[in-house]
């Protein structure tokens, strides 16, 4: 559950620091108290100070996208779930991980900025103009116009951050210009079947999923075998998963990714767009037959192939951006460098947001897993 969060975490902070940032802001997100020290420096990096109140706005910013997002999947109070502890052993809520986060972004422009007249990136007058057209709208919108008052900022201090975010997006740009972006259809292959799997493992009464008994097993595959008979005479899967109640029966995967296994993917490359299973297949999760919709499912594999080009230049910013603050980030603390009490002043969650509430939605957000990491998947090329 962590790993997935934070995994989506990093990609979302990715969109709204460089994408977000540009195109303005929905509703402010959080209930931050409002403070009345904007002006004092909140932390230094690469020879920049970084006050309050810029934080404040990058914080507020980001809060406003995990409360549009997120409450859908884990409620409203989902900022106290627990993330674990940090190296020191503290406990860390999601909030805590949030806005560590978001000095890290921070940082990022920091570098980026800083780095931009030696690769030879600037803004145009054009550039300029339309940042300064955002960030007389977000002062004029009423969301907006609530974060700056919040922390004693103004429509120049938005606008600085406009600039600084388009010019960190060119020299993004320049840092990921080498990548390789040729990748083969074997390679970003995506399969499409339709399958009825026929499982052999049970829920117990504690609710956990075991294994079923041997027996019990036989009588699976003999139910598996009675259904393929029914789809060699003509009866199509979907009527077949409906008499058998089982649900979802469309897959599409990438090579070593079906939920059947190594052995049932290796099965379907023999076979023609299609074609059907002629036997059961014995499979990791059970007992499978199925229709083969698409070897390579054209749609599927163009937005795969996006995807990993997307990783690749994911990799290489990573690459070359690690290599530019590997002195930098030897020096900084995130405990030490930040003034954490001054950090404190801003708050990311809802006021009424409890341990209990949160731990209730840490569970219910289990099932939400599968939703949360399609979206991860669409806001990928956004980094």
């Amino acid at each position: 559950m962590k790993n997935k969060l934070t995994r989506m975490v990093a990609i979302l902070l990715a969109l709204v620091m460089v994408i977000g940032v540009m195109s303005g802001c929905g509703n402010s997100g959080g209930k931050g108290e409002k403070t009345s020290n904007g002006n004092k420096v909140l932390f230094s990096y690469d020879g920049t100070d970084v006050t309050l109140k810029k934080a404040w706005i990058y914080g507020k910013m980001t809060a406003a996208q995990y409360e549009s997002y997120y409450t859908s999947y884990f409620g409203e109070n989902f900022w106290t779930m627990d993330m674990g502890t940090d190296d020191e052993g503290n406990a860390t809520t999601f909030e805590d991980y949030v806005k560590e986060q978001v000095v890290t972004q921070i940082k990022q422009v920091i570098v980026l900025n800083n780095k931009a007249e030696e690769v030879e990136c600037s803004l145009t007058d054009e550039d300029k103009e339309q940042c300064a057209e955002y960030a007389k709208a977000f002062a004029e919108d009423e969301s907006g116009k609530a974060i700056l008052a919040e922390c004693g900022a103004t429509e120049e201090d938005m606008q600085e951050i406009y600039e600084e975010n388009a010019l960190a997006s060119k020299v993004q740009e320049y840092m990921i210009k080498d990548t390789d972006t040729n990748v083969s259809d074997d390679e970003a292959r995506k399969t499409t079947i339709s399958r009825v799997v026929f499982a052999t493992t049970k829920t117990d009464d504690d609710g956990n999923t075991v294994d079923m008994t041997d027996d019990e097993k036989a009588q699976v595959l003999a139910t598996a075998q009675a259904a393929q008979e029914e789809l060699k005479a003509g009866k199509s899967i979907a009527d077949i998963a409906e008499a058998q109640e089982y649900t979802n029966i469309d897959e599409t995967f990438a090579a070593g990714e079906s939920e059947e296994g190594e052995a049932f993917e290796k099965m379907l490359a023999g076979m023609k767009d299609g074609d059907i299973t002629q036997e059961v297949q014995e499979c990791d999760n059970g007992y499978v037959i199925a229709q083969l919709t698409a070897y390579t499912d054209a749609d599927a594999t163009a937005e795969n192939k996006e995807t990993i080009i997307a990783e690749r230049q994911q990799e290489k910013f990573k690459e070359v951006y690690d290599e530019w603050t590997k002195d930098l980030e030897a020096e900084w603390s995130y405990k030490e460098d930040v003034d954490q009490e001054l950090w404190a002043e801003l708050v990311l969650r809802s006021e009424d947001s409890t341990a209990t509430e949160a731990a209730e939605e840490t569970t219910a957000a289990e099932g939400a897993t599968e939703a949360t990491e399609a979206a991860a998947e669409a806001t990928t090329a956004a980094q």
